[in-house]
């Protein structure tokens, strides 16, 4: 992380009439709270933003959101600058990649792995050694967030707190190194409480929420030698309970904890017919699995999309999962 970096983007955003940031598609505690930590040292720089949202439900950042600007994408929306968090790919843009095109000048920020349909960018910044868009938003206007009234470095610190929370799965995940621990001091000397942000964004599920989980775990099923679990959550559920499905964290985290896997996959449905896989190993690169359908991630953890009937969808991914293991 350079100042030549964070001072090219003040540059851009001086030359721009309007600044919009986003992230990408089916938006978590990482792209998102990055976009709010973002926006809150482009306000205090005096540069105006909107976040641009896929209209999806924001209330479990309810917590962060009383300074934020956001509005849900629509058709000719138009900015002069565009900034992408936690996203490299334009395909995972979905329904708002025309901002991409629209955009006169782009700044991307990820810690993925480079993908397919790369975002030509005026400015990027691109390293997946990064637990989280927020940490890299943090290390790069560091010196820039410290001279901040105590209240805003708060604040960022708070936000940048919960996208490593989002990231590291509470500190579970492989990518959990020094650096973040480092990175955590730091941010609590800012003013962040680990404790009150663990309890409002880890735990703050509705009783729908825990039914909705509940569910889902009772479908589990074990494959290739019960070494890979999978488990789904179908559309009719979220309806029952009257649940978005855009509001609920990955069940991944309550069975990553399963003895003796070497993955697994979650299945979310979210449309008729439209799943969501998240996929996590240890010792795959689902990364690359998840790149071959057209999403990406991480080599440990990573999503895509599929279509199609749960049957089918699980075939598909049990399939790439038996080819990984071939390739061992």
């Amino acid at each position: 992380m350079t100042d030549n970096i964070s001072s090219r983007l003040f540059a851009l955003a001086s030359g721009a009439k309007s600044i919009a940031i986003t992230t990408h598609m089916h938006s978590d505690g990482d792209g998102m709270v990055a976009a709010f930590a973002l926006q809150e040292i482009l306000r205090n720089k005096r540069f105006a933003s909107t976040i641009i949202t896929d209209g999806e439900d924001l209330s479990r950042y309810s917590f962060l959101m009383d300074n934020a600007m956001h509005q849900p994408y629509q058709e000719g929306m138009q900015y002069e600058l565009l900034m992408v968090l936690d996203c490299n790919s334009r395909d995972r843009l979905g329904q708002r990649a025309p901002l991409v095109d629209a955009a006169q000048k782009i700044f991307v920020l990820d810690h993925h792995v480079p993908e397919h349909g790369i975002i030509k960018a005026d400015l990027q910044l691109i390293d997946p050694y990064y637990v989280s868009a927020g940490a890299m938003i943090f290390r790069l206007f560091e010196r820039t967030i410290m001279s901040f009234e105590p209240e805003v470095r708060k604040f960022i610190a708070d936000a940048v707190y919960v996208t490593i929370l989002n990231d590291t799965n509470n500190f579970s995940n492989a990518n959990t190194h020094a650096e973040v621990f480092e990175l955590c001091a730091d941010l609590t000397r800012a003013g962040a409480q680990p404790q009150l942000l663990h309890k409002a964004f880890l735990q703050n599920q509705s009783p729908q929420e825990m039914l909705y989980i509940g569910h889902s775990l009772t479908s589990i099923r074990l494959h290739l030698q019960d070494r890979i679990l999978f488990l789904h959550s179908d559309l009719s559920l979220a309806q029952e309970l009257k649940l978005d499905t855009s509001t609920i964290m990955s069940v991944t985290r309550y069975v990553q904890g399963v003895a003796n896997l070497d993955g697994i996959a979650y299945f979310q449905e979210l449309e008729p017919d439209i799943w969501k896989v998240s996929l996590r190993s240890l010792k795959l690169n689902v990364q690359a699995i998840a790149a071959k359908h057209g999403g990406g991630g991480h080599q440990k953890a990573s999503g895509l999309t599929l279509k199609g009937n749960l049957q089918d969808v699980q075939k598909i991914i049990l399939e790439e999962f038996t080819q990984a293991f071939k390739k061992l």
